[in-house]
Parts: C-alpha cells; structure tokens; sequence
C-alpha cells in the first residue's frame, strides 16, 4: 500500500519535468534565428531517495536548472574579435574612399593635370615665341591649381566626417553602457534569488559585443553574474549599475577635432583618446589624426615643392615683355601658431629667406630658461640661442621672428609649406611675361629658361628629400594604394577568424534544428510513460478498494 503513493509521486514529477524540458526545447526552437541567443538545456537530477529496506529507493525526478550553454573563453574572444574587425572595415572603407581622390578614370584626376601641365611647359620651351602656347599654358596652370585644391578639399572633407562619425560613435557608447548596467541589476536581483538569468545574459552579450565593436573592452563577472567593464588603461566603463560616460571636446592645437574624453560622473574628467588602442574608434582616430594629415602633408610638400622650384627658375627669366623677377605661382606663405598651452606673450612670424635652402619640413620652435630651440621634425636638425625680445632665428631657408614674452614650455608650429595645396594660385595672367628666355638678349626665341623649367617634372628636388616631383607625387599615390590593400587584406584576415570564431560558438551555443527535434522525441516518450504511470498507480488503487468491498 506504501509503495502505490510513491508509483504515484514519481509519475508526476517525471510529468512535470519533462514537461519543463519540453517547454525549454520550444524555447530553443522558437530563438534558432534570434541573434546571440544561447541555447538552454534543462538539467534533470533525481530528487532525495528515502531509507527502506533492502535499500534506499528513490523519489523521482526534478529540473536542477535551466542551463544557458556557452564557452567563456569563446564568447571572450569574441569581444576582442569585434574589437579588431571593427578598427580593421573601419580602416579599409574610409582608405578606400581616400584611394578614390586619386581616381582618374574619368580623366580628370590630378595626375592627368599634373602631368598636362608640364606637357604645356614643353609646348611653350619647343614654341617660346609662340602666344597661343603661352595661352594655354597659363590656361592648363589653372586647371592643375584647381585639381590640387580640390583634392585637399576631398582630404580636409574626408577628415571632417571622420571626426564627425568619431562624435557618433562616442554618443552610440553612451547610449549602450547605461543599458549593460541596467542588465547588471536585473541579472544579479535574478540570479540572487535562485534563478538563472539566461536570455538576460544572452541580450548582456549582445550588448557587450556591440560596444567592443566601438571600443576596446575588458570585462570581468562577480559573484553575482554582474559584469564590469573596462577601457583605456584600466578605467571602469561599468560596475554593477554604475556607469560612466565619452564625450567629445574640440582640440584647438588638433584643428578643432575632438578628444575622447572619459567622465566617471564625478565632474573630473580624463582624456581617454591615446588609451584607445582598438574598436571603430581607435581606427576613425587613426584615420583623422595620422593617416590624413600623413597624405596631406606630404600632398602640401609636393605643391610647396612645386611652387618654390617654379617660382625660383621663373624669376631668373624673361618674358617676351622683357620683364623678369617674376613668380609664376604665387609665392610660399609659410605660418607659426602657438599651442593652447601656451601661457606667454610672444607672437612669431615667419616669411622665406632663402627659398633655395628650404626642407619643406614641419619645425617646433620651444622656449627654455631664457632660451630658444628651432627645431626640424624630420631631421632632428635645430639651432638654439638666448632669447632678447624681438629676436630674428634665420634657420634652413626661414626667417623666423620672435617678440614678446614668452614662458618656459611654450611651444609653436612652424611650417614653410602647410596650406599650400589650399592657397595655390596662379600670379601670371599675361601670356607675354611667362619667362622662358634666359636673356633678355634672347627674346622672343630663347627657350633655354623654358626646358629649365620643364625638366623641373623630372628634377631632384633636395626639399623633397631628392625626389623629383613626378616621382613624389608617385610615391603618394602609391602609399595611399598601399594602404588601402594592406588595410582590405588585414580585415579579409580578421573577418576570416571572427567568422571562424562564431561558427565555433554556434557549435557550442547555437540551436540545431536536428538535435532539438530529437528532444523533443525524446521528452514526448518520456512524458507519455509519465503518464502511464500515474494510471497505473490508479488502477493499483482501484483494485486495492475492490478488495475492500
């Protein structure tokens, strides 16, 4: 008679269980296509058996927990997956749009100018009496002045909207951390009481995944299922539900740009800019900071390059006027601008002393103890001497003028070239004073100052660093060529491995369709002898009270 309750017991904890075990394998098959969605097992485990004789017997069956089944270390390496294919299709779609500026499938990029310019300077060296030569020269000058504004137009816009989509990023951070945190609450009030927060965790991960897409990421998990996140150099992102927050600030001594600047919400802030080292982020920084300025600066050196040697040769010529001591373009206009930091008074300027002697390279002029340093960034070269005001540094090529107070730790930027491919212009629109005679004995059929000028194309340039123009403005498109395949093949190779690491998670976590089907089999059979049990209990009973009759 005892044992008829316990038939009875166990049939319906059998029913019960592995109805729960079904309701997770619907639970299952109704996620097979939701993103980051965790496959859930349910765990049977026997219940407590009871003493009798000759043995323990048990008391049947129970769900131990609803499992959320993944592999830690997968999921982590995930996170540092996002991170660098994030930077990487980062890189490679704006190197690509870069690679575009050069295009000249049209017929109309700047290597088809640059290279009609000096076809006209040839025309003009085999015709120097000729007017209509000297006309379209003067007109395909125009023409190659334009292309090259245009390209630093592309380049200044290009690195606008980078600096934009830098700001949209930030605020996309800013909109998914406070989430993570809330996530953090709901887990631990869940987790706390006994529970497994699975498809909680699973829109956690997401989330997670999304922001080191972004951003660089750390992330360590508590005792109570809460995760804290990490960026930069260790500083906390998210710690249960405290969060922090980026914002943007313009940088003056970075053209107005914006610096990540991390806030804990204690009104101290922090630049984080320079701790970012990975995340779509870290490559629309790169971008906006090193790559760009990188192409237009040596873009600037070639047009500065251009300018000085033309205008040098032009000026030693004579026109079919009899004029010489000319420029052709208009003349360098070299600049200073002093760092925000800055705390004196002094005011530079700089103007070209001697053209013949100029590197094109960037300087920093710093003030120490009473002292003036000038020195080239490329090179290393630098001249220094005690500071009385007004004090003129004459220095490879430049003058530079000093006045005023300046204090210890003051720094400026000097350039000879910086602009240029901006401020290009052509001075002459008289075809008469286009200066290819060599005398003035020589006009109008003297061409000798003519070939001069147009072997310039082909001529070492020691400003260039004894490149010829041709080849400089080569190199240039070469390296943004280059680039923008090595950025391609680095992001083919990072997708490769995400794509690998995902499968492998799928393998893990992911739904199968087959398995779950056989499940489902395999709990119906189980549910159904469940249920024969408890029948059979009953008629047990039944015929127990018929023999009471």
């Amino acid at each position: 008679m005892a044992g008829i309750p316990e038939i009875f017991n166990i049939g319906r904890s059998a029913l019960f269980s592995n109805q729960k075990a079904l309701q997770v394998t619907s639970q299952n098959i109704a996620n097979v296509s939701t993103p980051g969605y965790s496959r859930q097992e349910a765990v049977f485990s026997a219940t407590n058996p009871i003493n009798g004789q000759p043995g323990q017997i048990g008391t049947g069956v129970e769900i131990g927990e609803i499992r959320r089944v993944v592999d830690r270390f997968v999921e982590d390496q995930l996170i540092s997956g996002e991170s660098a294919l994030g930077r990487l299709q980062t890189e490679e779609g704006i190197l690509r749009r870069i690679e575009s500026v050069f295009s000249d499938s049209q017929g109309t990029g700047l290597n088809r100018a640059f290279n009609e310019f000096f076809a006209a300077l040839n025309d003009v060296s085999n015709n120097p009496q000729d007017h209509s030569a000297r006309v379209a020269l003067l007109e395909q000058a125009e023409v190659f002045v334009q292309r090259l504004r245009i390209t630093d137009r592309q380049f200044q816009t290009i690195r606008t909207d980078v600096n934009k989509e830098t700001i949209a990023v930030i605020n996309e951070i800013n909109v998914i951390v406070p989430k993570i945190g809330e996530l953090n609450v709901q887990i631990k009030q869940a987790e706390f009481s006994g529970q497994h927060a699975n498809d909680l965790r699973d829109e956690r991960q997401l989330l997670l995944n999304d922001l080191a897409k972004k951003i660089d990421i750390k992330t360590i998990e508590d005792a109570f299922g809460q995760t804290t996140v990490f960026v930069g150099s260790g500083k906390t992102l998210v710690e249960g539900n405290v969060t922090a927050s980026l914002s943007a600030l313009a940088d003056a001594d970075n053209d107005g740009f914006v610096t990540v600047l991390f806030d804990p919400g204690t009104g101290a802030t922090s630049d984080l800019t320079s701790s970012i080292t990975d995340g779509r982020l870290k490559g629309l920084i790169d971008i906006r900071d090193q790559i760009l300025p990188g192409f237009i600066n040596t873009l600037d050196r070639l047009v500065g390059g251009t300018i000085n040697e033309l205008n040098q040769q032009h000026r030693v010529g004579f026109g079919l006027d009899g004029t010489t001591g000319n420029n052709f373009f208009g003349p360098l206009n070299p600049s200073a601008s002093g760092l925000t930091a800055n705390t004196g008074t002094a005011v530079v300027g700089v103007t070209v002393s001697n053209a013949a002697a100029l590197s094109l390279n960037p300087y920093v002029l710093s003030f120490t103890g009473g002292n003036y340093t000038l020195s080239n960034s490329t090179t290393g070269a630098s001249t220094t001497g005690a500071y009385a005001d007004p004090t003129t540094v004459t220095f490879e090529g430049l003058d530079v003028a000093i006045s005023g107070a300046p204090v210890a730790g003051d720094q400026f930027r000097v350039s000879a070239h910086k602009g240029s491919a901006a401020a290009i212009s052509v001075t002459q629109s008289d075809p008469n004073k286009v200066a290819a005679a060599s005398t003035a004995a020589g006009v109008p059929g003297d061409n000798a100052n003519a070939l001069l000028i147009a072997a310039i194309q082909n001529k070492a340039v020691t400003a260039l660093g004894g490149n010829t123009l041709q080849g400089y403005y080569s190199g240039l498109t070469s390296d943004v060529g280059a680039r923008a395949q090595t950025a391609q093949r680095h992001a083919e190779v990072e997708l490769t491995i995400h794509a690998q690491l995902f499968d492998l998670r799928e393998s893990v976590s992911g739904v199968s369709l087959d398995e779950e089907m056989t499940n489902i089999i395999r709990f119906q059979r189980a549910y159904e002898a469940s249920a024969r049990l408890i029948t059979l209990a009953d008629e047990l009973y039944q015929t127990v009270l018929g023999m009471l009759r």
